[in-house]
């Protein structure tokens, strides 16, 4: 009489081993795909600069306090800030480093730029335009405030289409020059559809 085959304890261990194995992996790959966003895991565009932490900005006020006379230095705290969404904090450190620096065109424009990216168009159209006082031929400046007045409600598109042509005219090869070529390029034409907005 043939004896039953006696089932092997370690086999049945290896088989509760893959099991657990096989269930833990699964759950960690399930975990993972609930937290990878799909529509930005193959978007094109670039992720936003990330702020500035509480130590870089603590430790950039020890460099300022260290050296009250530099105007780069205080510049660099209040873009920091300005950077980090803190713009209300920003704007007396930056009116700090232009009363040090007034003629400095690129302190001056950093706070337009930081200005304009954080909602305060006419205090940047203001600065953009002491820029260009002070320096006309900044194609920068002509760059941005062209920007700033395609984005402000109304549309101040003469003005806009006046410093784009600039941009292009001052820096030929820069790549600002390319960009104002494109915004000119997709502008709206005249209202009879056979011509684009007129050269200034």
């Amino acid at each position: 009489m043939r004896q039953k085959p006696q089932s092997n304890p370690s086999n049945r261990s290896s088989i509760i081993y893959i099991v657990v194995t096989a269930v833990v992996v699964f759950g960690i790959v399930a975990a993972l795909v609930a937290t990878v966003d799909l529509g930005n895991l193959f978007s094109s565009e670039k992720e936003p600069t990330p702020d500035y932490n509480t130590n870089s900005i603590a430790a950039q006020q020890t460099v300022v306090a260290e050296n009250p006379d530099s105007a780069e230095q205080r510049a660099l705290l209040a873009s920091m800030l300005a950077s980090s969404g803190r713009m209300p904090e920003a704007i007396p450190i930056y009116e700090q480093a232009i009363d040090l620096a007034p003629d400095n065109t690129e302190i001056r424009l950093d706070f337009a730029r930081s200005l304009q990216v954080n909602g305060y168009p006419q205090d940047a159209e203001a600065q953009f335009l002491k820029v260009l006082e002070i320096e006309p031929r900044n194609h920068s400046a002509h760059y941005y405030l062209a920007r700033l007045y395609l984005d402000v409600e109304p549309v101040r598109t003469d003005q806009a289409v006046a410093h784009l042509h600039q941009v292009i005219e001052i820096a030929p090869d820069s790549f600002l020059a390319d960009q104002a070529q494109s915004l000119l390029d997709s502008m709206t034409y005249s209202a009879d559809g056979a011509s684009p907005i007129a050269t200034p």
